[in-house]
């Protein structure tokens, strides 16, 4: 009996992200296997079956499954060991446990080479090194990196995957912060990527990968914190709230946009202020107010000199739109939300999507954005000062715009 059609229908579930039905496929087919006497190839099934659950969420299940496959294969050929080795660095990476992930993933490469598998070695040991990264931080790894990096033989794909990340982890700052770091384990194009670089100058300042939405360095708990300190956030609904704010603009300051939106091209100080003056009293604004939003239109002047002194914005150049800050920290909202469990992985990233979308209509490149997310940032926590705020911000955008590995660099903006 060949059991390859039922495998095939599970590959396919698992392609299209259907893990539970893959788990369930995989499954069929080792009770088929079983049931033939097939006790090798029924454990890689259960494998790939708990390496499924573990990716549908359901890591209890997928844990059980792994210890009862453990017991069964210590008396079964190498082969079936590496695969379930290899299977099993997923499934504890699932779970968090990043450490036991990479030592298992380090044993399948050992249990391959062995078995002279260089394709699966090689495919084993780059999953390894990526998993000692994300374990012990790039600093740390650097050890471990280097030994596993002697037992690859040279010249081939695995080796080359493993030199890189080698050689970006040598490269890493020895600091936690306003740095750039890039997911492996996720796509760097495309159109989700292109919006997740929306969010980048977070990313980027927080030291997180700005790539993906699954923060796998953090706990859920931590971004629950973050939430509702910060936002007022505790559950899906006031999740939503603050989303759509960003996502509409209009979480930030509306004098802000309405003062930019008075200035016309080639418009001086003066004209500029009489524009503000004539739309507030059309509108019967109290005459503080007025002069408040006058004296805005004095400090973004005053930004935007120090931008286009400090490379924020060409020597011409002027910020159109502040709505940039919104929808960047729209991106990370999606993220926080996601990882602290207020929404759901298809709801984050339609809002990262939208959030993305709408930066590309409003602004006409990466740098345009940056100045108006920067400005928007400035004027909420800056204040004028050009302290601190100011100097990480200017990191940030520094990063964003010089490093080669910037999704800046390597991605057209729209």
């Amino acid at each position: 009996m060949t059991y390859q059609p039922i495998l095939d229908r599970a590959r396919k579930f698992e392609r299209q992200g259907r893990h539970g039905a893959a788990a369930a496929a995989f499954a069929e087919a080792a009770e088929a296997m079983e049931a033939h006497g097939d006790r090798t190839s029924a454990v890689a099934a259960r494998a790939r079956c708990a390496r499924a659950l573990a990716a549908a969420g359901r890591t209890g299940e997928a844990h059980r499954l792994l210890d009862s496959l453990d017991r069964a294969a210590a008396s079964m050929p190498p082969e079936v060991r590496a695969g379930l080795d290899a299977q099993a660095a997923h499934v504890l990476a699932a779970a968090g446990r990043t450490g036991e992930a990479a030592r298992r993933a380090w044993a399948a490469m050992s249990g391959f080479w062995s078995l002279h598998d260089a394709k699966r070695a090689d495919a084993a040991g780059v999953h390894a090194a990526r998993l000692i990264v994300r374990d012990a931080g790039p600093r740390a790894a650097l050890r471990p990196l280097r030994e596993l990096l002697a037992q690859l033989p040279p010249g081939g794909d695995g080796s080359r995957q493993v030199a890189k990340l080698l050689a970006d982890a040598e490269r890493r700052p020895d600091r936690d912060h306003d740095i750039l770091v890039t997911d492996p384990d996720s796509a760097a194009w495309g159109r989700l990527a292109a919006a997740l670089a929306v969010g980048a100058h977070l990313a980027v300042g927080n030291g997180v990968a700005w790539n993906t939405l699954n923060d796998h360095d953090e706990s859920s708990g931590d971004d629950r914190v973050l939430l509702e300190r910060d936002w007022g956030v505790t559950d899906h609904e006031s999740w939503r709230e603050q989303m759509d704010a960003l996502l509409d603009a209009s979480n930030s300051d509306p004098a802000i946009q309405m003062v930019l939106d008075r200035r016309g091209r080639g418009t001086d100080r003066r004209t500029w202020h009489a524009a503000i003056v004539e739309w507030c009293r059309e509108r019967d604004i109290a005459e503080k107010t007025v002069r408040e939003v006058v004296e805005l239109s004095d400090l973004v002047l005053r930004y935007e000199a120090r931008f286009r002194a400090d490379g924020l914005l060409p020597p011409d150049g002027r910020v159109e739109s502040v709505y940039g800050y919104d929808f960047g920290r729209g991106v990370n909202m999606a993220r926080w939300g996601l990882n602290a469990g207020y929404c759901d992985a298809d709801e984050a990233e339609k809002c990262v999507l939208t959030a993305g979308q709408r930066a590309h209509q409003v602004y006409t490149s990466w740098g345009s954005f940056s100045a108006g997310y920067v400005l928007g940032r400035m004027l909420r926590f800056d204040e004028g000062a050009f302290g601190e705020w100011y100097d990480r911000s200017l990191a940030g955008h520094r990063v964003l715009a010089e490093d080669p590995e910037s999704p800046w660099r390597r991605m057209a903006w729209g």
